[in-house]
C-alpha cells in the first residue's frame, strides 16, 4: 500500500505512547512526532523531587531521549517545534521551529496530545523573576539555578535557609513544599480554598496540613495571594486578607486547564468540561483526528459522564489507544477489527506523599457525590498497615462511599503511613470490577506480619460495610454526630474507652463507662434515649453497641472512626469546635 502519514502533536506521556504503539502496530506507516519543548517522554511527575534533590541525577527524569526514541521506533521526532496552525480541510500542519522558521506537513491521521496549560490567575506581579512553575525540565533547571544563587548570596554562609512561598495546595504544591523543606527553606503555603487537596474530603485531607505544620510550614487556607510586590528587601506576597509574606523563591501551582487552543481553531467538538470531546477509541469529531491525554475528556466509570482529570496514568493509556486506532485506520482495518482498542474510562486514582503521610483517592469523594446528586452511604475504618504486633506498624484511615441500595462501591480515600497506596489500589480495582462494599470482606489479600494483617484494614472495611447494610451496626459519622449534638434532641454519648483515655480528651457531656465494665453498669444507660457509642477507633464501641442491642436497647449507633476521627473532623471543620470537646486534645496529625 501507499505509505500513509501519522502526525502526532505533543511528545510527553500521551504523544510518546501513541507513537510507540502506532509503530508496534505497523512498520509501513510514516510517523512524525512534533514537540514544542526540547525533550520528549520526560517524567513530569518527578520534577518536584529533582528540585529537592531526592532524584539526584537530572538524566533520570528522562524515560528516553529524542534520538534513542527515533532510532528504536523509526519515528521522525521534531523537538523545539511548535504547531501554530492545522488546516483540517487540507490535512496540513504548520509548525514553527526554534529559529522562527516555518515548516509544513500533511497528514492522513492526526493525534493531538497537547496536554495542559497552567492556570494563571490575574495576580499583579505574578511575572516576578522569583516566581517559578514546576511543569517542564527547563522550569526545574531554573529553580535549581535560583536556589544556588540564593545559597551563594547568604550573608551567613552557604546552606542557610531562604524563604519559600508555594501558591496552591494541590499535588504539585504539596510536593513542592515538601521538597523545599528538604532543601532547608522556611516554607509558607497559601491555598485559597478552605483546605489543601481539594479533591479529597476535608477530614481526609487535614492530616496533610497537620503534617506540614508539624514540620514548621506555615499553611494558610481560605486566603489567596492578591498581588506580588518587589520591595527593597525582596519580593513580597500580599494576600486577599492583608497578610504580607516575604519570600526568596516562589512556586506557582494553582492548577491546569486542558490545552485545546489548537483544537478550537480546528473547529473540533468540545465537551462540557472544556476539553476535547472524543469517543472511547479517542477519535475526535473529525474522523481523521484523535486526541489523547490531559487535553481531552474521558468517561468517569462511576458517574458515567465525561470528565477531564489530568493524570499521567490515564494519559499514557489514552495515547496507546489513540496510536493503535490511528495506525489501524492507516492500515485499512475495519472498525470491528479485533485489534481495535477502547478506553474504558477513569476513576481519578491518585496519591500524594507529604513527609511521612500519604493520601490517596479513587472514584467519588463525598463532596463530589453531593455536588452530582449521587446517593451514597459512608463507611470508615482505622487500622495498621501490617500486623499490629510487628514493630513499626503505621496507622491509616480508610473512607469508602457506596450506593445505599446496591452496595456498589462509588469511591474511596485513605490517609496515613505506609500502605495507603496499596489499599486504595485494591479499592480502585474493586470499583472497576463493580464490587459491593460487603464483597471486600471476601478479598484474599497477602498476609505476613511485616507487610499485612490477617484482618487487613480493607477487609475490615468490608466487615463494617456489611454490618451497616444488614443493620447489625447502625453507624454515625462524626460530622453528623456534631450536628445532632447541637440540635434540640441530642443523643447520649457513651464513651467506652478507659478512664485514662477519657481524661486526655472527650466529647462534652459524654458518659464514660469502659467497655469491660458495661455489663455490670448497664442499668446506668437509659432506654428511652438515642445512644451513641464511642471509643478510640470504632472497635470497642462496636462491641458495646452489640451488648446494648442484644440486651434490648433499640436505638444505638456506633461512631465510625472513633475519637481519632472525631479529632480530625473537628480540625477539618472549625465551625464544629465550639463546646464539643471536654478536655481538648491536640488533633492527631
Amino acid at each position: 500500500m501507499d505509505e500513509k502519514k501519522l502526525v502526532i502533536v505533543g511528545g510527553v506521556a500521551a504523544g510518546a505512547s501513541a507513537a510507540a504503539k502506532a509503530r508496534r502496530m505497523s512498520e509501513e506507516i510514516e510517523i512524525v512526532l512534533i514537540e514544542a519543548g526540547l525533550y520528549i517522554s520526560f517524567a513530569n511527575c518527578g520534577l518536584p523531587y529533582f528540585v529537592g534533590g531526592e532524584i539526584g541525577q537530572r538524566e533520570r527524569l528522562f524515560v528516553t531521549d529524542a534520538a534513542s526514541f527515533a532510532r528504536r521506533f523509526n519515528v521522525d521526532v521534531r523537538t523545539g517545534s511548535r504547531v501554530v496552525e492545522v488546516d483540517p480541510d487540507r490535512c496540513l500542519v504548520t509548525y514553527e521551529t526554534e529559529t522562527g522558521a516555518l515548516g509544513q506537513l500533511t497528514y492522513d491521521r492526526l493525534i493531538l496530545a497537547t496536554g495542559t496549560l497552567p492556570l494563571m490567575p490575574p495576580i499583579p506581579g505574578l511575572d516576578s523573576r522569583s516566581i517559578f512553575m514546576v511543569r517542564t525540565v527547563p522550569d526545574v533547571d531554573q529553580i535549581r539555578a535560583h536556589v544556588e544563587r540564593l545559597d551563594r548570596g547568604q550573608d551567613d554562609g552557604p546552606g542557610q535557609p531562604g524563604r519559600a512561598l508555594v501558591i496552591g495546595g494541590g499535588y504539585i504544591g504539596l510536593e513542592s513544599a515538601e521538597q523545599l523543606l528538604r532543601l532547608g527553606f522556611q516554607v509558607t503555603l497559601v491555598e485559597r480554598a478552605p483546605q489543601v487537596m481539594l479533591s479529597m474530603d476535608p477530614e481526609m485531607a487535614y492530616p496533610l496540613q497537620a503534617e506540614l505544620e508539624s514540620a514548621g510550614v506555615q499553611v494558610i487556607v481560605g486566603d489567596g495571594v492578591a498581588e506580588i510586590l518587589e520591595t527593597e528587601d525582596g519580593p513580597l506576597a500580599r494576600t486577599e486578607q492583608g497578610r504580607e509574606l516575604p519570600f526568596d523563591l516562589g512556586i506557582m501551582a494553582v492548577g491546569v486547564r486542558p490545552n485545546v487552543d489548537l483544537a478550537l481553531r480546528m473547529g473540533l467538538g468540545m465537551g462540557e468540561t472544556g476539553a476535547i470531546s472524543v469517543d472511547n477509541r479517542q477519535r475526535a469529531s473529525d474522523f481523521r483526528v484523535f486526541a489523547a491525554g490531559d487535553n481531552c475528556e474521558a468517561r468517569h466509570r462511576v458517574l458515567d459522564r465525561p470528565v477531564n482529570i489530568p493524570l499521567a496514568g490515564p494519559a499514557n493509556k489514552m495515547g496507546r489507544i489513540a496510536g493503535a486506532n490511528a495506525a489501524l485506520d492507516l492500515m485499512g482495518a475495519d472498525e470491528d477489527d479485533p485489534r481495535r482498542m477502547v478506553f474504558q474510562g477513569v476513576l481519578g486514582t491518585a496519591v500524594v506523599r507529604v513527609l511521612s503521610q500519604l493520601a490517596a483517592i479513587t472514584g467519588l469523594s463525598q463532596k463530589t457525590a453531593e455536588e452530582c446528586g449521587v446517593p451514597y452511604r459512608v463507611a470508615f475504618m482505622v487500622g495498621p498497615n501490617h500486623a499490629g504486633y510487628y514493630p513499626n506498624a503505621q496507622s491509616m484511615f480508610l473512607k469508602v462511599l457506596y450506593d445505599p441500595d446496591s452496595g456498589r462501591i462509588l469511591g474511596a480515600q485513605a490517609v496515613g503511613g505506609e500502605g495507603v497506596d496499596k489499599r486504595v489500589d485494591v479499592l480502585a480495582t474493586a470499583i472497576s470490577g463493580g464490587l459491593c462494599v460487603e464483597d471486600l470482606e471476601q478479598l484474599d489479600l497477602c498476609y505476613a506480619p511485616p507487610v499485612g494483617s490477617a484482618r487487613d484494614v480493607a477487609i475490615m472495611l468490608g466487615f463494617a460495610g456489611e454490618n451497616m447494610r444488614r443493620g447489625v451496626m447502625p453507624a454515625i459519622a462524626p460530622a453528623e454526630l456534631f450536628r445532632e449534638l447541637a440540635g434540640p434532641n441530642p443523643p447520649m454519648v457513651l464513651d467506652v474507652r478507659t478512664h485514662q483515655e477519657y481524661g486526655l480528651g472527650h466529647l462534652e457531656g459524654a458518659v464514660n463507662i469502659p467497655v469491660d465494665d458495661l455489663r455490670e453498669r448497664i442499668d446506668e444507660i437509659p432506654r428511652h434515649l438515642s445512644i451513641v457509642t464511642l471509643c478510640r477507633s470504632g472497635h470497642r464501641s462496636y462491641v458495646a453497641q452489640r451488648i446494648l442491642l442484644n440486651r434490648g436497647w433499640t436505638e444505638v449507633r456506633n461512631v465510625q472512626g472513633g475519637f481519632l476521627l472525631v479529632e480530625r473532623t473537628l480540625a477539618a471543620f472549625p465551625e464544629c469546635r465550639t463546646d464539643v470537646l471536654g478536655r481538648p486534645a491536640a488533633p492527631t496529625g
